[in-house]
């Protein structure tokens, strides 16, 4: 994401919670979260950011700490400073060199469609 495009919903890295988090509008989690995180847009989860959680959105990018399933109908992108142990659901998969991914991952065009629902979490 280009630094002249924040987005407008910015979770700050002194930013702390647990539960349930829903968002509606491109969202940049720079804090902790443990839960869930529901995104009807792009979600960013930045360098200082650590989240234990299942995260859904179209399209998730990660350049910070991720742990759980991460669902997104579109994209999922790692970026070199991403360290994820994590479930990947997703229809395109992009790794840059020098991240971290351990987990399973399933990417494919046939399996994602509005009926189909992510893998579990257990946190």
């Amino acid at each position: 994401m280009p630094n002249d495009s924040a987005p407008p919903c910015v979770l700050r890295p002194d930013t702390e919670f647990a539960g349930l988090v829903r968002l509606t509008a491109p969202a940049r989690i720079e804090g902790r979260i443990d839960g869930e995180v529901i995104s009807s847009e792009l979600l960013w989860i930045g360098a200082s950011a650590r989240v234990n959680a299942r995260v859904t959105a179209p399209e998730i990018v990660v350049a910070g700490t991720l742990e759980g399933d991460a669902y997104a109908s579109g994209r999922i992108e790692l970026l070199s400073s991403a360290r994820v142990t994590a479930t990947l659901q997703t229809r395109r998969l992009v790794l840059a060199e020098g991240s971290f991914f351990e987990g399973r991952c399933r990417a494919s065009d046939e399996m994602l469609d509005s009926s189909t629902d992510p893998l579990p979490f257990t946190p």
